[in-house]
């Protein structure tokens, strides 16, 4: 009985790991490489919040304009590190991105260009044609 548990158990272990790893292909073919010039926005406010979105390891900055909170994608971990951008809470940015919603309907802003104000610090994070730079083939300066 327990042999017949464990031929299950691989099994399902088997069956949903190419749903995973085409979750992970989505998050960053559909939401990363999908910025769309069209919808590309200024914000310009204070960092309420520095959080790491957990299964993909994205830097996320609460970004508090007037009354309203937005959700900004700066990059992925590796790369914020990399390039040593150190963001937090009070400090005031301007973001150059494009906006784009959830399917829970949910706004985020993908960043383009980040200004730190206090730093006066700018970071490209995409190229000119919209590329992420920490992808092999962006064109980035």
């Amino acid at each position: 009985m327990s042999m017949k548990y464990f031929i299950f158990f691989i099994f399902f272990i088997f069956s949903f790991f190419p749903l995973s790893v085409n979750a992970d292909r989505f998050f960053h073919h559909e939401i990363l490489e999908k910025y769309d010039p069209n919808t590309e926005i200024f914000l310009r406010g204070k960092v309420k919040r520095v959080w790491i979105l957990p299964k993909h390891k994205f830097l996320i900055a609460d970004v508090k304009r007037r009354k309203k909170i937005y959700k900004v994608i700066i990059g992925p971990l590796w790369f914020v590190k990399k390039k040593h951008i150190h963001i937090k809470p009070g400090n005031e940015i301007i973001i150059k991105g494009s906006k784009f919603f959830t399917k829970k309907g949910e706004l985020f802003i993908l960043t383009r260009s980040l200004y730190i104000v206090d730093k006066n610090r700018i970071y490209h994070l995409r190229d000119e044609n919209f590329k992420p730079c920490w992808k092999k083939k962006s064109r980035c300066f």
